[in-house]
């Protein structure tokens, strides 16, 4: 058995398995038990959702369910909030949290007496005059109750409604879904790197700054889109190295489906398909047919709640959205200050939780532009994420010259699968690991002639 493959494949598991516990413990400790960054916004879309499509979800805490009593409008809320306020009582209620931004009252109701308050609340309660929510309390936003986060594509909101639906409505299982992407991120970065460098130690250095990397931490404990992003994006750019011309068009459209953001690594795909198909039909199914069917099947849940209509109509609005600017922000954060972190995006403070850029892996990308040519002749393949890289940040370009100026740190997430590749490829082809065996060869020298040479001393001090 190859002692360096056994060494190899355990340093790899045990070091996404280290990724999972470690993750997983630190997005669940007391202080992160609420909304943290932007899940106030996809969280809700994803629980509204679910409610649209009829499936109540749970939260449990201390032998409570959670529930959201949302009333039609503020004239019902003033008339009836005392009586549900009073049967809240009645059936033991042990935390309540009234809403000011919209018209809802939280409760945690004991669970053996869950059933006799849904039934109270119906009986005295006019009909229309309110709904229930089942689930963990909301964020106290203007019209949260309402808000489906059209703006975005819903496969990132698809995995958090899973895992609410699957494992319970509470933070800790929203944040899930991303933890374990991480983890697989690094699997694929290093599965990449290998396929393109036959090397161990590439695929280690890769891996290093996958682990490493500030963005991919923060977002992975954040239930919001960017990781999920990263996630499809790092499938795409294994599926580009494995020459899978199906997989690289499904990866593409799925990371649309979760992020616009996710297809800007399109024109990769068209460039090689323009090169390799022959055929035109097979030409326009790799770059416009199977991309768009992987696109569409993840948007069947919202199509379903609001109607294939309403669904296109929002959806082609949003581009005006996203090609708008949202107004000052102390946290925006232009694509290239990512570059040098310049204005990292707050998530949580105590911990504080960042979306920190890596100077030193992004800044290596513009430093490899003047070395690519030598190392695409030494490794061809590590040019397909290296132009997923820059192709990524050519469309955040065109973004913000187009209006898209409200930009942040977080959107970075997305760069870190494809530059660990071509870092961990690159570092492993332009340093001459030569030199630093020649070097500790001679400091091993020096110090035996140093250990010598005192030896002598003492020796010579003792006769």
């Amino acid at each position: 058995m190859d002692w360096k493959r056994v060494a190899f494949v355990l340093i790899v598991a045990l070091t996404m398995a280290g990724t999972v516990w470690f993750e997983y413990h630190f997005a669940s400790q007391p202080s992160l038990d609420d909304y943290i960054g932007d899940e106030v916004w996809y969280v809700p879309a994803s629980r509204n959702v679910l409610h649209i499509l009829g499936v109540n979800v749970t939260y449990e805490f201390n032998g409570t369910y959670g529930v959201n009593v949302i009333f039609a409008n503020e004239s019902d809320k003033f008339k009836y909030l005392s009586t549900a306020d009073a049967i809240a009582a009645f059936s033991g209620v042990r935390f309540r949290l009234e809403y000011y931004n919209f018209p809802g009252v939280y409760y945690e109701i004991p669970k053996d007496r869950y059933r006799g308050f849904l039934t109270n609340l119906s009986a005295e309660l006019p009909p229309g005059s309110y709904y229930v929510v089942p689930g963990f309390r909301y964020p106290d936003k203007e019209n949260i109750q309402n808000y489906l986060n059209t703006e975005h594509p819903f496969l990132g909101k698809d995995f958090i409604m899973l895992s609410m639906v699957l494992l319970g409505d509470k933070p800790i299982n929203w944040r899930l879904p991303g933890i374990i992407e991480f983890a697989l991120i690094e699997l694929l970065v290093v599965l990449t790197t290998y396929r393109i460098s036959k090397s161990y130690l590439a695929s280690l250095i890769a891996l290093a700054f996958v682990v490493a990397d500030p963005t991919l931490q923060a977002t992975s404990i954040t239930a919001m889109l960017d990781i999920h992003v990263a996630f499809f994006v790092a499938l795409f750019v294994f599926a580009l190295a494995y020459e899978s011309e199906l997989g690289s068009a499904v990866a593409i459209g799925l990371a649309g489906a979760t992020k616009l953001s996710g297809a800007f690594g399109w024109p990769v795909l068209l460039f090689r398909a323009l090169k390799r198909e022959k055929s035109f039909i097979r030409f326009f199914s790799i770059v416009v047919i199977i991309p768009g069917i992987a696109f569409l099947i993840p948007e069947i849940t919202i199509i379903k709640a609001i109607g294939f209509v309403p669904w296109l109509e929002q959806f082609l609005g949003s581009f005006r959205w996203h090609l708008s600017y949202k107004g000052p922000n102390p946290n925006t954060s232009p694509f290239w200050q990512w570059f040098v972190n310049y204005k990292a995006f707050p998530f949580h403070f105590n911990p504080n939780v960042f979306a920190s850029t890596d100077p030193v892996l992004l800044l290596g990308m513009v430093v490899l532009i003047f070395a690519m040519p030598w190392l695409h002749r030494r490794k061809p393949g590590i040019l397909a994420p290296f132009m997923v890289f820059w192709s990524t940040i050519g469309l955040f370009a065109l973004q913000y010259a187009l209006g898209g100026k409200t930009q942040f740190s977080f959107y970075a997430t997305v760069l870190v699968p494809p530059a660990s590749v071509v870092i961990g490829v690159a570092l492993n082809e332009l340093l001459r690991w030569e030199a630093f065996r020649s070097s500790l060869d001679f400091y091993w020298e020096r110090l035996n002639g140093f250990k010598e040479w005192v030896s002598e001393k003492f020796n010579r001090g003792k006769s």
